[in-house]
């Protein structure tokens, strides 16, 4: 290569391609578990998400929590060198960039992810993993779960999402 001549560009991948399927506005149904002792609390939101160029998706996240407004962020891409998907999440209610990777599993319907952030009841440190279910190009389960370094794994919620459009 001359010292004119620009490297070539990077191209989408399959799994670049994908992430199309998550770009629209969807409503979703929350339910939330606070504890082995507490009743669910359910909530609706909407998800807005668009594609960021052709590698990553960014997302708002919007309800109303404990009274409150609540807004969240993600993104997610594929990492080609690290050969995972990619993603991110901080909110209005923690003070916390949550840090994510996986892949689909082998059906290529659920896309697990797993990382480390920290516990908002101790402060602590906790594995979180999610699942993503893409039950039909309108409709996906995603759910998440955490395990502190001294107890079992919980699930934390589920969201039901709705494609609106």
């Amino acid at each position: 290569m001359s010292d004119t001549q620009s490297p070539p560009m990077p191209q989408p991948t399959e799994e670049h391609a994908r992430l199309n399927e998550h770009a629209g506005v969807w409503d979703v149904a929350c339910t939330f578990f606070m504890g082995p002792d507490q009743p669910p609390m359910e909530c609706a939101a909407t998800e807005t998400i668009e594609m960021f160029g052709p590698f990553f998706t960014r997302s708002v996240f919007e309800s109303e929590m404990f009274g409150q407004p609540f807004k969240g962020s993600a993104t997610l891409g594929f990492d080609p060198m690290l050969g995972k998907y990619v993603s991110t999440w901080f909110d209005t209610m923690t003070p916390a960039l949550f840090y994510l990777s996986g892949n689909f599993d082998p059906s290529g319907k659920v896309l697990e992810m797993t990382g480390v952030g920290p516990d908002c009841m101790s402060g602590a440190m906790a594995n979180y993993r999610t699942t993503e279910e893409h039950v039909s190009r309108d409709e996906r389960v995603f759910e998440m779960f955490m395990t502190t370094p001294d107890g079992p794994e919980i699930k934390l919620f589920t969201h039901r999402y709705t494609r609106r459009s």
